[in-house]
């Protein structure tokens, strides 16, 4: 997977819908340009197909789910790679701006559970999941004695307010994962674990 760091912006002032953002960041991409994060050579990559997927984003208050189109591409190596921008997490249906709203919603105090997870149509108990995966991404991007200190709320408008793009970048450098990612790549890890 290449992930695809073109939001200047933060996160506290998008206010496109996570499609439109991903057709905004997708003209402007160049297969030719991108370095493979298996071999580490760069123009060697060409557009090997396409998928379909879904993103769930918040539009006029309630969730919508778009169909996007995911751009494979294929570097000389042999490894195929899928381009993912900002917004989009691997593996995950709802885009990164739909669980900051649903995560500022909680830590705001305003509303009860129940009312939250009624109005963004998700359960409870995905609410905790996200509220978990949350703090244990500011530990690792905090680091453990400094986020153990701070505020959740303060820490998602903290990161609310910093560049996407850099926030972005520096976190998938640190841990090798995007934010909000809930697990890594099944295959990368099958290939690391198997015996030589």
């Amino acid at each position: 997977m290449i992930r695809k760091n073109q939001i200047n912006c933060n996160l506290i002032r998008l206010k496109s819908l996570t499609k439109s953002l991903f057709q905004r960041s997708m003209k402007a991409f160049r297969a030719e340009n991108e370095t493979c994060p298996s071999c580490k050579r760069k123009g060697d990559c060409r557009i090997h197909g396409y998928y379909h997927r879904f993103v769930i984003d918040l539009c006029a208050g309630s969730p919508t789910a778009s169909r996007i189109k995911i751009t494979r591409v294929r570097c000389s190596c042999g490894r195929t790679h899928s381009i993912l921008p900002d917004p989009i997490i691997p593996y995950a249906s709802y885009s990164l701006l739909f669980i900051r709203k649903v995560l500022s919603a909680y830590y705001s105090h305003d509303q009860a559970i129940e009312k939250i997870c009624s109005v963004f149509g998700i359960t409870p108990s995905m609410l905790y999941r996200w509220k978990k995966l949350f703090r244990n991404h500011c530990l690792d991007w905090k680091g453990i004695v400094p986020a153990a200190h701070i505020a959740p709320e303060t820490l998602l408008r903290e990161i609310s307010h910093l560049p996407l793009n850099d926030f972005s970048r520096g976190f998938f450098l640190l841990t090798g994962i995007s934010f909000m990612q809930s697990h890594r790549n099944p295959a990368l890890l099958h290939r690391t674990s198997s015996p030589p």
